[in-house]
Parts: C-alpha cells; structure tokens; sequence
C-alpha cells in the first residue's frame, strides 16, 4: 500500500480529481535538482511545459522561496490545510506560450509522525525530509510544482554527494559524468524523488530491469529480491498482461515503511530482511504496478485498487500454498472482530487505510467482493475482465463503475445488480441455516434447507455454496443456491443417504460471520471498543512496572476506552467488555483456563500446559484467547509473562500477530516460538445429519490463477 496518499491530502484532493483521465493534457517538467542533505535543503530549476496559453495555478511548499518569478507567475494565497503548507502561485501563460522556467530552494524537513490504528499499532509518517539519513520526498511533500487534477510526466537530473543516489520512476539513466536521471513519459499522478548511500544491484528480467537499493552492501540479499522479482514479473505477466514500466527496484527506506510507487517499493530496513517479505508485501508491491501504479484510482468512487492488489498477490499465494480457506476465514473474522455497526461505511467511501476497521472493509471486503466474482464468472472469464480492464484504463483514472462496466461486458456476465449491492452497501449478510429436512423417496433422497439472512434490512442477492456428504461416498456433492430473499427453501436430489450439510464451507461469500464459525483470536480483543486491562498485584515490582508501561503505551491516543485495574480491586470479571488479564500469577487466571478446557489449556503448579507442553511464565511468555459465553461474548486474554525485560517487545510485536489464538514467546527480544488458531468445534453453518459426527466428505480441488514460474537467468 502506498501510505503517502494520507487522508488528509486525498480529501484536499477530491473536489479536483475529476480532471484526471478526462482528456485534460500531461504537464511535463525537467527537473535540474541539486540536494544538500546536511542543511536539509534542496535547490531546483524546473522547465515546465504546458498546453498553449493555459492558466494554471500551482501549489508549492511554502518552505521553498521563488528567485526572481517571471512577470506572469504571482502568489495568490498560502494555505496550511493539507499535508504541508504550501503557496499557491497563478501562471497567466500567453496565447503561444508552452513553458516556463522556475527556479527555487529551500529547507524540507517534516519528519515523522505516528499515526494511531487502535490500540493495535501504530506506523510513522512524514510528509517529507530531507537529511544526512536519507531524502524522501513524494508528491505530498509540494517540492515540485504541483497543479492538481492535473498528471505529470518528468526528466528528473541530480546532484547529490559522493557515494549517494537517488530513485524515482522511470528509466534510469547515467550520463559520461556519472550524474543520473531519471525518465518517464507516462502520464504520472505525482512524481518521488528518494536518495540516499545507495549500494545499487541490476539484473534484467526480460525486458524489465530488476533492482535494489540498499544502504549496506549485501549482496546475497539484493540476488534473493532481483531472483524474486524477475519470478513475479514474469508470472504477472502472463496473467494481467505486460508490465507497464522499465523497471521494478527494492529501495530500503530509513525508517519502517511499507510503500508502494510506479516501479519500485520502498520498504523498511527491519521488513525487508524478514524471509517471508519476499513472498507476501514485496509482490504485493509489485503488483501496484498494474493496479493503483498505472490504472489509476477514481477516489470519488472508492479505492478499489488495495483490494484487487491484496487478491491476485496475497490470497493467490496463499492458494498456491493451498491456504486461501484459512485466509479467506481470517479475513472475515478480522472484519468480524474490528467493524462494529459504528465503524462500518461503503465501499464507495473508503480511500485510504487508518485503522483495523477501515483495513477490514476497504482492503478485506474488497477482496471478497473479486472472489465472489471470479466464483460467478470462472477463473477464464474473470482474467480476461482483468486483462481488459488493464488495457483499457492503463494511465488513466478508472473506478467501481468503470470495473462493472468491463465486466458486465463479458458475455458470460449477468451481474445486474452486483457491484451496486456490495460497493454502495454498508454491512454485511448475516446467514443462518433456518431448518434442514431429509427424506427417502423411489429416486434417492431429498434434502430441503431453508435459509435466513438474519442482517437488518433488505436481502442481499447472493449465490450460496452448499455441501453435502452422502453415505458411503468420499466425495461430496457440491452446489450453488441463488437467494433472494430474506428467507428461503431449497430442495436438493440426492443418490444416497444425506448425512452432513455444510453452509459456505470454503468461504467464499462476503457475510458477518457467527462468533461459533471462528476460533477465539487476539483480533477481537484488538478490534474491542471497551477494554479492560488487569494488571496482577502479586508480581514483583519490576514486573509490575513494565505492565504499567504497557498499559499506558496501549492506552496513548487510541479510539478506545481502554481503562486499567489491579486484580485485587476486583471482585470478579466485568461481561461487559473485552478483559485482558496479565501476569502469569494473576488471580482471575483461572477463569480463562476453564474457558479453554475443552482446548486442553491447564494450569498446573504455576505453568501453563498447552499442547501437551509446560511453559513458564517466568521464562516463556504465553498468550491465549478465550471467548466469554454467548454468541456475541467479549474476547478474554491472558497474557501470562513475568519477564519484565519482555513486556515492550511483547506490547510491540502483540498487534501482528492478532489471527492467533494462542502465542509463546521466549527471551528478552521476544521470538516467537508458537503459534495457532484453536479447532472450530460446531460451526452453526454445519448441520450434522447422522447419529454420529462424521468429517465432511472431499471437496472439489481449485487451482490458483497463476503458478510462480523460475526465473532465467
């Protein structure tokens, strides 16, 4: 996700990104940038170029000072309501004019700011900075003449200090003095200027160039990306169509960031040293490139771009791995457990992520909804709409409703009604199985099953999958019910005896999902409104100390009303709200093992048993998640750590790893040493037919769009 395109900036910027895509022409500059990180300044001649006799108004940083403006280019106001203040200037062009040289200078330093997402975390931003660590300046940062609703395409020339280099888009290219530009002549939403003691690493990958930047010389490190990314581009490739630039580089950022820019990433020095990077956010990355980097975001109408992004790069390499299920699952279990009616809006609405919740609906709802309709249209038919898509809006500003028109454009596509229900909607479908009936007849049996959208206000229109084991069969008879009612019967043939039935069994539908179909996660004491955290007043004083300070840290600048207790000021536990108790002596402890007694949790002479295995809580950190009773109960967690060395690593690292059920910890960093989900025990969309519980019966194999090819060298 490309974090630069903050709220605040995207609602400045609305009312004027109609223009985009409409026709309106590319302003092109040739930028002569000279940096001086140490004095946090930058000095710039910029040759613009423009359609004849145009009047533009442009915005400019207000930190930065115009030398000697032409006669037609006045200050007409400065203004502090965006990401930067900023001056804006009027050009009066004549009736032949097409360019105009600026020059200008000036100090860029905004820094970093946190930015709260619950009292789940937090990430720094900074709307620019130039410095002796590195430079980061993105169209946000107003460092370049910026004339909105308008796109860009640039030559970009540096001077920079010995042994640095810079990135932009583009084409690199390094002239006999060994000065670098950069070039781009597709239409651009903004240009990035990023430089830095750069180590530079170059491979081709077909007719693409694969790179990395990185701030020390690593080698093996910088062949592990080049090796990836030529694997990732050569499979996007084939299956959305070609890549769109010249390149694609791994830039190292230095500070922890996740962004994503036409033709390279610029990610943290931690993230991208983690192993599982390169299979997860770095194709992720990679794929903006087609959607969001190159097709381009009508924000009016929504982001659909994080969506599709997170569908052909995360849930396809989990399918590749033959995880979707469980992908899927966790994806509406974390819309479960953070949208609460309050924090739930649209699909239309959402720009941009800044909290768990909007990250459930604009990232995980998104996701289901191109599910949904790959499921409706086949795995065929659905990459060719995406491939169509791509050719017809690339540079260009499309929306939802120029994705339904492509789609609906197919011939195999009856989706009236489709993408209005699940973009302009807010909610989700509550589904229940009413009554289920089986009966023997002369031809087989018969199953009738009515189902229940139990959501306030109209049905939703929805295909649901059903699956049902038969006697003696391996294989179960698997099929679609099209409802459109709040409340239905279907009526199956069946060749043999039903024994099981199971709703949505693979998850393939958008819906609010029972708290009985998810296990217990650390997600729902994160997406908790009212929290409770009880801090154990029998541990030592160092140990009690660091829970303070965790506490406060969880409590610092978030959404929810987090309130702090001892467990010797309480009688018993509030139902009321989500309860986190800590310590591994903590008193009321044994309120959550006997939650989790059917998991086989005990606590015995001091430790905690878990699979089978002893922990203590003066050496391990455990952490485990129990549900109070009830179908909407409150999350209870135990965090049973006396590590006092432990904790803020523990109040850090908690936050990423809310899908789990269960965690342990070890050492002062702390490492993870396990993790999981515990069993589904009865799901309420599984109704059992026989006497005896039975397994349900083998489901149809599915393919992934795409397999991950090896790369030539």
């Amino acid at each position: 996700m490309n974090f630069l395109r903050t709220l605040c900036f995207l609602i400045a910027m609305l009312s004027t990104l109609s223009a985009l895509g409409q026709g309106e022409s590319v302003i092109h500059h040739d930028l002569d940038v000279r940096l001086h990180p140490g004095d946090h300044r930058l000095d710039v001649t910029d040759r613009i170029r423009f359609t004849a006799g145009e009047s533009l108004v442009f915005y400019l940083n207000a930190a930065l000072t115009l030398e000697a403006p032409p006669d037609n280019v006045e200050l007409v106001s400065q203004e502090t309501n965006g990401a930067v203040p900023a001056k804006a200037y009027r050009i009066s062009a004549a009736p032949d004019q097409t360019t105009l040289t600026l020059r200008y200078s000036g100090l860029i330093d905004h820094g970093l700011s946190e930015e709260a997402t619950e009292y789940a975390g937090s990430f720094p931003q900074s709307a620019g900075v130039i410095a002796d660590e590195g430079v980061f300046l993105a169209g946000s940062s107003l460092w370049y003449p910026h004339v909105e609703g308008r796109y860009v395409s640039f030559t970009l020339n540096t001077v920079v200090p010995a042994r640095w280099q810079t990135v932009s888009q583009g084409a690199r290219q390094l002239a006999d003095d060994g000065r670098v530009s950069w070039r781009e002549r597709h239409a651009q939403e903004e240009i990035y200027l990023i430089a830095a003691p750069f180590h530079v690493y170059s491979r081709p990958a077909g007719r693409v160039q694969a790179m990395a930047f990185l701030r020390a010389e690593d080698t093996a490190l910088a062949d592990r990306y080049l090796e990836v990314t030529a694997q990732y581009l050569a499979m996007y490739n084939r299956l959305l169509g070609p890549y769109p630039y010249t390149k694609f580089a791994l830039v190292e950022n230095f500070w922890e960031t996740g962004y994503g820019m036409p033709s390279f990433t610029l990610l943290g020095p931690t993230v991208i040293r983690l192993p599982f990077i390169l299979h997860s956010s770095y194709p992720h990355e990679i794929v903006h490139n087609w959607w969001g980097n190159s097709v381009y975001v009508d924000y009016r109408q929504g982001n659909w771009a994080e969506g599709l992004t997170s569908y052909l790069a995360d849930h396809l390499i989990q399918q590749q791995r033959g995880t979707a299920l469980i992908f899927r699952r966790n994806l509406l279990q974390h819309y479960a457990d953070f949208v609460s009616e309050g924090r739930d809006f649209p699909l239309a609405e959402f720009t941009a992520r800044h909290s768990s919740s909007s990250e459930a609906v604009g990232y995980g709802k998104t996701q289901m909804l191109f599910h949904m309709l790959r499921q409706r249209l086949g795995d065929e038919a659905f990459v060719r709409g995406l491939r169509r898509f791509y050719r017809q809006y690339q540079f260009k500003q499309a929306g939802f409703a120029e994705l339904a028109e492509v789609f609906q454009g197919l011939d195999e596509a009856d989706l009236s009604g489709f993408f209005e229900q699940w973009v302009q909607r807010t909610g989700a479908p509550e589904l229940q199985v009413k009554t289920v009936e089986t009966a023997e007849q002369d031809d087989g049996w018969r199953l009738t099953v009515v189902l229940q959208q139990q959501q306030p206000g109209a049905a939703y229109r929805m295909s649901v999958p059903l699956a049902v084991t038969l006697k003696g069969v391996e294989q179960a008879v698997q099929t679609r019910v099209e409802m459109k009612q709040k409340q239905q019967a279907f009526s199956l043939r069946l060749d043999a005896k039903p024994m099981r039935l199971d709703v949505d069994p693979q998850f393939d539908l958008f819906r609010r999902l029972s708290r009985a179909e998810i296990p217990p996660a650390l997600s729902q004491a994160f997406g908790a409104e009212r929290v409770l955290l009880v801090l154990p007043a029998a541990a030592a004083a160092e140990t009690r100390a660091a829970y303070e300070t965790l506490a406060a840290s969880w409590r610092q600048g978030q959404s929810a009303e987090v309130d702090v207790r001892y467990d010797d000021t309480l009688i018993s536990l509030p139902d009321d709200r989500t309860v986190w108790l800590l310590g591994g002596a903590n008193r009321f402890a044994p309120v959550l093992v006997a939650a989790l007694a059917e998991q086989g949790v005990e606590q015995r002479d001091g430790q905690v048993v878990l699979n089978q295995r002893h922990f203590d809580p003066a050496r391990d950190a455990v952490v485990l998640a129990a549900r109070r009773a009830g179908d909407n109960a409150h999350a209870l967690v135990w965090l049973a750590a006396d590590r006092a060395a432990a904790l803020p690593g523990l109040a850090r690292k908690l936050p990423h790893y809310r899908k789990y059920s269960y965690l342990v910890f070890s050492g002062d960093e702390p490492t993870n040493e396990l993790k999981g989900q515990w069993p589904v025990i009865a799901s309420p969309m599984t109704v059992r037919l026989a006497e005896q519980p039975i397994p349900m019966a083998q489901l149809e194999s599915r393919q992934a769009l795409a397999q991950l090819p090896t790369a030539s060298r």
